[in-house]
């Protein structure tokens, strides 16, 4: 599943109160900056403290949420670096796992807002992809019923309480379509 939509930072720091405050959802990193671990958020107020939301390209801040209702385990798997290539650094972690639904946030770069969107595997896309992908875990561990649900709950909130306006097929925000007004260009 994947559902794209157009967000400001208003409109980010609504939907993670949502996530935080309305949900069961652990939101962790999708990456860890070099050198460091994997770091959990408990609030919208701690995301915003540690993280540009106006700001950036394409998934200029990425996360993985999941909830114990997923029955899958989060996967946190350190990444080796080649320090000639990462500044010196020598590694990073991920988290990972087959169920995971990831939040990535667009920023704004040269006038421009890139698409934020919500999305995880299905299971036949797991399915497909287990043979070549061995650090996931086993697809039969999640509830992919769960996993959907999940995201269902998370794209109708956004759809049916944040979104004013379409450009497209895609949802635009309240903060984001007042962006647009101002000039700001979708991509």
């Amino acid at each position: 599943m994947r559902y794209d939509f157009y967000a400001d930072q208003t409109d980010k720091l609504t939907l993670l109160d949502f996530i935080f405050n309305e949900t069961d959802l652990q939101v962790f990193d999708l990456s860890s900056p070099y050198g460091q671990n994997i770091s959990q958020y408990k609030s919208a107020k701690e995301v915003s403290a540690r993280f540009d939301l106006v700001n950036g390209d394409k998934f200029a801040v990425t996360f993985q949420l999941w909830t114990p209702r997923h029955k899958g385990e989060p996967v946190f798997r350190k990444i080796d670096l080649d320090p000639k290539r990462c500044n010196g650094h020598t590694f990073r972690h991920s988290t990972d796992g087959w169920g995971m639904i990831q939040l990535n946030f667009g920023g704004v770069k040269n006038n421009i807002l890139s698409l934020s969107h919500i999305g995880h595997f299905s299971e036949k896309d797991a399915t497909k992809w287990q043979g070549t992908n061995k650090f996931n875990g086993d697809i039969d561990d999640w509830d992919w019923r769960e996993v959907q649900a999940t995201s269902k709950k998370l794209k109708q909130f956004i759809h049916n309480k944040l979104a004013a306006e379409k450009f497209g097929n895609t949802d635009v925000l309240l903060g984001a379509s007042k962006l647009h007004e101002q000039g700001i260009e979708f991509r």
